[in-house]
């Protein structure tokens, strides 16, 4: 028994030892990380985010006005190239007749990177169709925001695209 009671003791000196390498471990883990999410944090962020959070009712309010218009709306984007492609949307009313004499605005947004934004207007084609054609200066990621305003109300879209290199 007295073998057995040296080696326990023999084995106590360890346990201080194995607490500080657990907490050495846990520092330098998270000493990393931090170092980590300061290198690849590009720096952006929302401006004026709480007036943002604040305009959600009226967010709200618009959406709901655009579902009352009762507009029906083909969208198409279609790269036709190396950061080339062709924005093309169909405008209808309520009742299916073409809205011809509609302002169409497509504005390209980069969601990681400020001061490659793009906004192009969308002429009359024929019917209810607006078209373009738009050379995108990066390619990845976009926000695409379309707006068509006719006789006073608006329709609005927003959608994330991929452009290939």
């Amino acid at each position: 028994m007295s073998r057995l009671a040296a080696w326990l003791r023999r084995g106590d000196r360890w346990i201080p030892s194995l607490f500080f390498a657990f907490f050495a471990l846990v520092l330098i883990v998270n000493g990393s990380m931090i170092v980590v999410a300061f290198q690849t944090w590009p720096g952006l962020e929302t401006t004026n985010a709480y007036q943002r959070g604040l305009a959600y009712n009226r967010t709200l309010a618009a959406a709901a006005e655009q579902a009352e218009l009762g507009w029906k709306v083909g969208f198409d984007f279609a790269q036709e190239g190396a950061r080339r492609a062709v924005v093309q949307v169909d405008l209808e009313d309520r009742f299916g007749n073409f809205l011809q004499d509609a302002e169409v605005r497509a504005r390209f947004v980069r969601p990681t990177q400020e001061g490659h934004d793009l906004t192009i207007d969308l002429p009359h084609q024929t019917g209810g169709r607006y078209l373009a054609e738009v050379e995108l200066p990066l390619d990845g990621q976009w926000d695409l925001r379309i707006a068509a305003t006719s006789r006073g109300q608006t329709w609005r879209l927003s959608e994330r695209i991929f452009v290939r290199p």
